[in-house]
């Protein structure tokens, strides 16, 4: 069998896997790998849209069972975007230096 007779039999092998098998896949899937799926066909865009798949992901990240907004799928990219400005902020605080009672340096930073 040619090289694009075989590829042309996986593609057509998936594209017969019924959504409910590929969700199931989706699901083991990471929030930027579920992006990237999205755009290989509209079978697979609506898919990763799936309600479903984002509310596992918010919960499995953040631990938390509501949303913060209407969809899950907002919901996990707003905290995301909130744990990385507070993981921001740890680094800008470590960054500092730090003084016990008593200890000083003898240098001002302004």
């Amino acid at each position: 069998m040619a090289p694009s007779s075989l590829t042309q039999l996986a593609v057509s092998s998936i594209e017969q896997l019924p959504d409910e098998l590929l969700l199931h896949i989706f699901s083991f899937l990471q929030a930027s790998d579920l992006l990237e799926v999205g755009l290989t066909c509209h079978q697979w865009k609506n898919l990763a849209e799936e309600e479903t798949l984002w509310k596992s992901l918010y919960v499995r990240y953040f631990k938390v069972i509501e949303p913060v907004v209407e969809t899950y799928k907002e919901s996990y990219f707003r905290l995301s975007e909130a744990d990385h400005q507070w993981r921001k902020m740890d680094e800008l605080f470590e960054s500092f230096k730090v003084y016990e009672v008593g200890e000083w340096d003898g240098n001002y930073t302004c």
